[in-house]
């Protein structure tokens, strides 16, 4: 396997999503920032960037260190994808919160809501370079160890199930320990595909760290692109959800998550078109006698 590069540098559309992804990692500084454009960002558009340093309580330099942290080339481009935003309607319902009043309709048309927004969001932020990387990578890995704790885990178990099928050399752990010392075992050419919604657990991380220095590289799926786990990572690929009051920030990203698993499945299996079919043969085969 090549040398991976870190692809997780350049972000395209999406810009609400993206600095809200990126808000629990910010600065004191650079986070009151972000608290501000997210409150105003239609104000923010007619807005100088002195303006916006008075709004947020900051000096414009840090409006200036902001921009570049949330990965714009500037105070404009930060105001030119923040419009783009507002010239894309979406539907009035999807930031709606829950309520107790709320009746089994509007439940539905909430929850079903925040998860179009979370895929629409995600979708805005997903680097199609990042993707690639990740696929190809995986693709010629000698082994991918998937890891992922906690809500994470059933992603992880996901992830191996969908590779698998491909007939891909993957192995699962959600272990804290045992999947620190299969790391630990990983060499050049071998790939970690670390899966945690804040980028933030220690286990993820520490585990990461352990397989880049045994050689292999490493592979993110996380809604924080300035995460511990995001900056241990070669690749990081984004999700991009919203905390409500009756559903938790993790949950909702499970389907985003879901999707970026989705996408990389699709992209293996047009890599090898021939070992995709030939497996789907074989559990074929052998899942019709578990059938009535």
């Amino acid at each position: 396997m090549e040398t991976m590069s870190n692809t997780a540098t350049k972000q395209s559309g999406g810009a609400i999503a993206r600095i809200r992804g990126l808000a629990p990692s910010l600065l004191p500084a650079e986070k009151k920032v972000a608290l501000y454009v997210m409150k105003n960002a239609d104000e923010v558009l007619a807005q100088s960037i002195g303006e916006v340093a008075a709004g947020a309580e900051v000096s414009e330099a840090t409006i200036i260190r902001f921009c570049r942290t949330a990965k714009f080339s500037g105070f404009a481009n930060m105001k030119i994808a923040l419009a783009r935003e507002f010239v894309t309607p979406l539907a009035s319902t999807l930031h709606e919160d829950i309520t107790e009043k709320d009746n089994s309709a509007t439940l539905a048309r909430k929850v079903f809501g925040a998860n179009i927004d979370t895929l629409q969001e995600t979708l805005s932020v997903l680097d199609p370079v990042a993707v690639e990387d990740a696929s190809r990578h995986i693709n010629g890995a000698g082994k991918t160890l998937i890891i992922g704790v906690g809500t994470s885990a059933p992603i992880a178990l996901e992830a191996y199930s969908k590779f698998m099928r491909l007939g891909l050399p993957v192995t699962l752990q959600s272990d804290a320990h045992l999947m620190m010392m299969e790391a630990a075992l990983l060499k050049k050419g071998d790939v970690v595909l670390a899966i945690s919604h804040s980028g933030s657990t220690i286990d993820p991380v520490e585990t990461v760290k352990v397989a880049r220095s045994a050689g292999a590289g490493a592979i993110a799926i996380t809604n924080n692109l300035l995460s511990p786990l995001a900056k241990a990572c070669d690749i990081t690929l984004v999700t991009a959800s919203k905390e409500t009051k009756f559903r938790a920030e993790a949950l909702s990203s499970r389907i985003a998550q879901s999707s970026i698993l989705d996408l990389l499945y699709v992209s293996l299996g047009l890599k090898n078109q021939k070992r995709a079919l030939v497996c789907a043969q074989k559990i074929e085969d052998v899942i019709t006698a578990k059938q009535y």
